[in-house]
């Protein structure tokens, strides 16, 4: 599972940086419209959009934030409990969203959005994909932690 996981990363990490440069020229485009032509466009800011959320999906990597200033003061039996609890969570929110997004996608299979009339479907695919990997990170996290590796962060 780890070299799923690390070509999945790459992958994803490299199509992020695609989405950053789309999300950047974007924005840049839409300054130079609306401060020397007095006039912006509706399709630049759906496409900045879509890339910013892809981007934001895509760039999860198997890494949540976790504030353990708390946590790392308690006794190494009750930290990893914790830690097993927070592996827990992050798993079950991550599901959550998969068969959340999936519902609006199904839902939403016809309607096409305003300005690039791309099909709504295809806005949610990199939301799915980042989260069904992050959903793959926290099942190896989990494992790793389990197994009692210390690697498992």
């Amino acid at each position: 599972m780890k070299r799923t996981l690390k070509a999945l990363s790459g992958l994803f990490e490299n199509l992020s940086v695609v989405f950053l440069v789309i999300m950047s020229v974007c924005v840049f485009a839409q300054i130079i419209l609306r401060n020397f032509f007095s006039m912006g466009s509706s399709a630049l800011e759906e496409l900045g959009r879509f890339s910013l959320v892809s981007l934001v999906f895509l760039m999860m990597r198997k890494q949540q934030i976790i504030v353990d200033f708390v946590i790392s003061r308690l006794p190494a039996s009750a930290r990893r409990i914790m830690d097993t609890l927070i592996r827990l969570v992050c798993l079950a929110v991550s599901v959550f969203l998969i068969v959340a997004i999936s519902r609006i996608m199904v839902m939403n299979y016809n309607v096409r959005t305003a300005a690039l009339k791309m099909p709504n479907y295809i806005f949610y695919i990199p939301i799915a994909a980042g989260l069904a990997f992050d959903v793959l990170a926290s099942i190896d996290q989990f494992i790793a932690l389990l197994a009692g590796k210390e690697d498992s962060k």
